[in-house]
């Protein structure tokens, strides 16, 4: 299958204001970014926890609204904060309020700190990714049944109604993981992976998915490959040289993904202006 190469930018709704986020995701879709992706925390990383940090969901509906062109995400949604099926209501509705755009970025959560600040329960690594592994089920049933009856080891439903279904019948998932028991379940379940390896370890772990994914009996080529390919200031030829090489390797999907202290992001629209155009043309001829 043939997948165009898109690039996204990461604006993550951490510390800093309302005002200053809505300004860039308008800056965002003013300059053609194919998506724009916020993250999951519950309060904000980096040099300080104390600072502003807007939750995913109720940010993710306003994105929808704020913009019009771009698909929109979270990367990504860790699944032990949430029960899942409610989880996923939020994502659908937040679908009907974009038209359509919403892609669903979904992992294991990694955050103990968090977690235990807010007194949500943080099992085992192996739980986690089994507790996702059977949420991504659940989302499976949700989407295809009018009533859903779950009796799974972690999460259970009833004749749950589930009205109404995503605007184009499926939320592609991304699912963000490196580890070996998660490259199977994103081999199995994933539309998108997402990782932040570098290359040559990117590579590989990719090769794997998709050798799982055939043992599936899944098309190895349907899962699209994404990563971040600016996290800092870097020259424009650096730039070019990384998204080159992450082609090179199978990706797909190349994010610019903000710094929390968002030191360099001036330099971007140079990037989108210049740079992406003359990179489309050559890696796509």
């Amino acid at each position: 299958m043939t997948q165009r190469l898109s690039f996204g930018v990461v604006i993550e709704q951490q510390h800093w204001d309302w005002v200053s986020n809505v300004e860039l995701w308008k800056q965002a879709e003013e300059l053609g970014f194919e998506s724009i992706w916020i993250n999951d925390h519950f309060y904000s990383l980096g040099d300080s926890i104390d600072r502003e940090g807007f939750e995913a969901s109720t940010t993710l509906a306003a994105l929808a609204m704020t913009t019009t062109k771009p698909k929109i995400g979270v990367l990504t949604y860790g699944n032990a904060h949430r029960n899942p099926a409610i989880l996923f209501k939020e994502v659908v509705t937040i679908d009907h309020m974009s038209g359509g755009r919403v892609i669903f970025g979904i992992g294991a959560g990694w955050n103990e700190p968090e977690h235990r600040a807010y007194g949500i329960p943080f099992p085992s690594a192996g739980d986690r990714v089994a507790m996702l592994e059977e949420a991504l089920e659940l989302f499976d049933e949700l989407e295809t049944n009018d009533r859903t009856t779950f009796h799974g080891r972690y999460y259970q439903l009833e004749d749950a109604p589930f009205v109404p279904k995503p605007v184009h019948g499926h939320i592609p998932r991304l699912i963000g993981g490196k580890q070996p028991k998660m490259l199977r379940v994103i081999a199995k379940h994933a539309d998108i992976w997402d990782s932040g390896l570098e290359v040559d370890e990117y590579a590989v772990a990719l090769r794997t998915i998709r050798e799982h994914a055939a043992e599936y009996g899944r098309d190895p080529d349907s899962i699209l490959a994404s990563t971040p390919v600016w996290r800092q200031k870097m020259s424009e030829k650096e730039f070019a040289d990384r998204v080159r090489a992450f082609y090179k390797a199978g990706v797909r999907q190349m994010l610019i993904q903000h710094p929390p202290d968002r030191v360099g992001i001036e330099t971007i629209p140079g990037l989108v202006e210049r740079v992406i155009p003359e990179l489309r043309a050559e890696l796509e001829r």
